[in-house]
This record gives C-alpha cells, sequence and structure tokens, in this order.
C-alpha cells in the first residue's frame, strides 16, 4: 500500500512538473501582441536624446536670462587685496645695499622713483559696484541668448523630424519583409498541396517521377525565399529598435501601418523647415544690437572702503571709504560699427535667398510625390488584376495537371510569374507608403 501512495504521489509529481513545463512553453511560445507604427514612433520622441535637448534648451535660457539680468543690472561686491613691494639700491657713505623703501630724500638709489611708486603698496578693501543705466543693454543681451536657444532648440525639432521620417521608412522596411514572408507561405501552401496530388498520380503511373521532382525542387527554391526574408525582417527589426532606442530583441509583428496622407500643409510661412530661416534672421539681429552696444555709454557707481597704505607702520592710521562714479564711451574705432552692419545685411540676404529657393522649391517637391502616387495607384490596381488573373490560371492548370493535359513544367512556369506578381505588389505597396512618408516629412 505505502508503494502505492509513493507511485501515486510520483505521478502526481511528474503530472504537475510536466503540466508547469506545457504551460511555460505555451506561454513562451505565445505570440507577442502586434505593435503598430504609432508606438515606434512615441518610443523614438521619448528615447531619443533630441526631446530632452528641446525640453532642456528652454529651462537654459531662462537660467541664462536670470543670469544677465544679474550681471548687468544688480549689484556685486568683490573683495580686493594688493602688495606690491618696490626695492631700490641706495648707496650709503660709499657702501651699496638693498632696501624695500628708499628715502625720499635722497637721490642716491638706483631703482623706480620713489616718488611715483612710494616705495610699497597694502591695499584691502571691499567694493560695492552699481551699474546704471543698463535695462537696454540687459534686454540685447537676453534677446541675443533667446535666439540662440530657439536656433539651437528649431534645429532639434528638425532633426527629430528626421529621426521620426527615419522610424516610418524602417517600419516600412519591416512590413516589407513581413509581407514577402507572407506571399511565400501562401505559394509553399500551393506547392504543398500540388506535390500531394502529383506524387500520388505518381504512384498511381499517371505523371512521371520527373513531374514530382520539378515541384520539390520549387518547393525547396521557396523555403529558400522563406529563410532569406525571416532573416531581412529580424535583421530589420532589431535596426527599428536601435532607431527607437529600445533594448528589446524579442521578434513580434508588426502591424499594417496607418500612414493617411497629410492633404493640408502648415500655414505659409510658419513650417519647421522655414522656422529655421527666421530664427537665423532673428540672431542676426539680435547679434547686430549687441555689437552696437559698444558705442552706448557705461556708467557705474562705486563704494569701497578698506585699507590703503605706502608704509607698514602707517596701517592703522590707513583705514578709511571711497564712492564715485565711473564712466566710458566708445569715440572712434576705424568705422567697425559700419563695417558690422554691413556683414549683417549680407548675411540676411542670404538667409532670405535660402527661404526663398525652399518656398520655391518645395511646393514642387510636393506635387512631384503626389504625381508618383497617383502613378502607383494605377500601378497597384494592374497588378492586383494581373494577380487576380493568374490565380485563375492556376486554378485551371491544376485542374488539367491532375487530368493529365498539361505538363507541371508549364505549371511551374505559371506559379513563378505568379510569385513575381505578388513580389512586384508588395514592392509596389511598400514604394506607396514610403513616398507618403516623404509627402509627410515635407508638409511640416
Amino acid at each position: 500500500m505505502i508503494k502505492n501512495m509513493l507511485s501515486a504521489r510520483a505521478w502526481l509529481l511528474v503530472s504537475w512538473v510536466g503540466l508547469g513545463l506545457s504551460a511555460r512553453a505555451q506561454a513562451q511560445a505565445a505570440p507577442a501582441a502586434p505593435r503598430d507604427l504609432s508606438f515606434y514612433l512615441t518610443q523614438a520622441r521619448q528615447n531619443s536624446p533630441l526631446s530632452a535637448d528641446v525640453r532642456n534648451q528652454g529651462r537654459a535660457v531662462q537660467l541664462e536670462t536670470e543670469r544677465l539680468r544679474a550681471f548687468y543690472t544688480k549689484a556685486n561686491g568683490t573683495l580686493v587685496g594688493n602688495y606690491t613691494a618696490v626695492p631700490v639700491l641706495t648707496r650709503d657713505n660709499g657702501r651699496t645695499r638693498l632696501s624695500y623703501a628708499a628715502d625720499a630724500t635722497t637721490n642716491s638709489y638706483v631703482g623706480y622713483d620713489v616718488a611715483l611708486s612710494n616705495g610699497a603698496l597694502y591695499q584691502g578693501y571691499a567694493q560695492l559696484t552699481q551699474p546704471l543705466f543698463n535695462q537696454k543693454r540687459f534686454e540685447a543681451y537676453a534677446q541675443q541668448a533667446q535666439g540662440l536657444a530657439l536656433s539651437q532648440q528649431n534645429l532639434s525639432q528638425l532633426s527629430l523630424h528626421d529621426l521620426e521620417k527615419l522610424v516610418g521608412d524602417q517600419y516600412i522596411l519591416c512590413r516589407q519583409d513581413l509581407d514577402q514572408l507572407s506571399y511565400v507561405r501562401e505559394l509553399l501552401g500551393i506547392l504543398d498541396k500540388q506535390r500531394l496530388l502529383v506524387r500520388k498520380l505518381v504512384e498511381a503511373s499517371l505523371l512521371k517521377q520527373s513531374d514530382y521532382a520539378l515541384l520539390s525542387i520549387e518547393v525547396e527554391t521557396q523555403q529558400l525565399f522563406l529563410n532569406t526574408y525571416r532573416t531581412a525582417y529580424h535583421r530589420d527589426l532589431l535596426d527599428l529598435n536601435v532607431l527607437c532606442g529600445l533594448g528589446d530583441t524579442t521578434e513580434v509583428q508588426l502591424a499594417p501601418p496607418d500612414l493617411p496622407l497629410r492633404r493640408t500643409g502648415p500655414t505659409p510661412g510658419l513650417s519647421g523647415f522655414t522656422t529655421r530661416y527666421r530664427l537665423d534672421s532673428l540672431t542676426l539681429a539680435a547679434n547686430q544690437r549687441v555689437f552696437e552696444l559698444r558705442y552706448k555709454p557705461v556708467v557705474n557707481a562705486f563704494a569701497n572702503g578698506g585699507l590703503e597704505a605706502v608704509t607698514l607702520a602707517d596701517i592703522p592710521q590707513r583705514f578709511g571709504v571711497s564712492a564715485g562714479l565711473s564712466f566710458s564711451l566708445y569715440l572712434f574705432d576705424g568705422h567697425q560699427r559700419q563695417t558690422s552692419r554691413d556683414r549683417t545685411q549680407v548675411l540676411l540676404e542670404t538667409t532670405r535667398a535660402y527661404q526663398r529657393n525652399f518656398a520655391t522649391i518645395n511646393p514642387v517637391r510636393q506635387q512631384r510625390l503626389l504625381y508618383e502616387l497617383r502613378q502607383l495607384d494605377e500601378r497597384q490596381r494592374l497588378a492586383r488584376e494581373q494577380i487576380a488573373s493568374y490565380r485563375q490560371v492556376l486554378d485551371s492548370y491544376k485542374r488539367e495537371v491532375i487530368a493529365g493535359q498539361l505538363s507541371v513544367v508549364n505549371y511551374v512556369q505559371v506559379l513563378k510569374n505568379y510569385a513575381l506578381a505578388a513580389r512586384d505588389l508588395v514592392l509596389l505597396e511598400n514604394n506607396r507608403l514610403l513616398l507618403i512618408n516623404a509627402y509627410n516629412y515635407w508638409t511640416w
């Protein structure tokens, strides 16, 4: 009885382990949920450093504006400490010696004039400096910083837009691999069924063994294509994950891309591409305003307090304070002001030329893409009709082969033509999606 109980427990244990392994195998074998294009676009935006760059540039320009405000409009305090020694060689009674402070009443020394150097200098004081009338100066530098930050943001947005197009193109390529796998599997299904029928006819001595061998060779050829496309899909899917910043190596299914044509373009002058030229113009104008600030007067108020003495013994009596105004103004610098203005105008004209060129050629580019799309639609219609005709012929040929009225060679040739037509239809659909993605890229 004990043996029976042990046997029963062992059987239950084996059953539980078997069920667990079966459930695990089923879980591992269960296909992952298909992912769509929007998933990969979202991942690319979230994982790309460009998105962080766009956000951080806005924050950085706010901080830079605060720094400039403090630099140009707020008081600043400094601590100053100086010690200057002016040694001289003195001559006394025919003797020459090194002295750190010559007697002001004698001229018998070699060194700096003591009337100018005072022999030494002891300084230590705190100074407060307040810029005056600097609001315009601050605004000019703040506009320059904001212009540079906006230009950098726009470049990051352009790069992010480029990344989205690359992700779309790569996704379409992956779908092309899947579609090619699909039609090859369909061909293999047709060939397997036909090969089974031919084998039965060969066994009944109604067809030759070479007919069966010919179909087997075609099956092997299509299996080779199947392996090639499966490898291409795995490679292209990993490339898609790299573009999107995904550390995932799992092979997942991709849904057909929902990629509508963007019919309405941006408001004229507000395209993401033309924003670059507008910001470049603003930056050039801001740089010119900053350059011309050098010709505005600079006025500072200052006050300090501390020590200033020329002899060590006088230090206790040489503490004091002072205050005043400083003023500076450029008078002449070789016509640099006008030269800078001329240079800015030249650069502005270059920027306007780029903007005019883009406004001229982009509509032409968009119309070319739309024309190609219309032509592709017509070619796809004809290709679908051709494939439908091939299927009818294949059904007819299959019956004729079975009836012994047609050679298997003719059947295989038609099947190859059908395979080429199916492949061409996949490529046409892939090209159509690429054209839509390109059109949407330029309609931004």
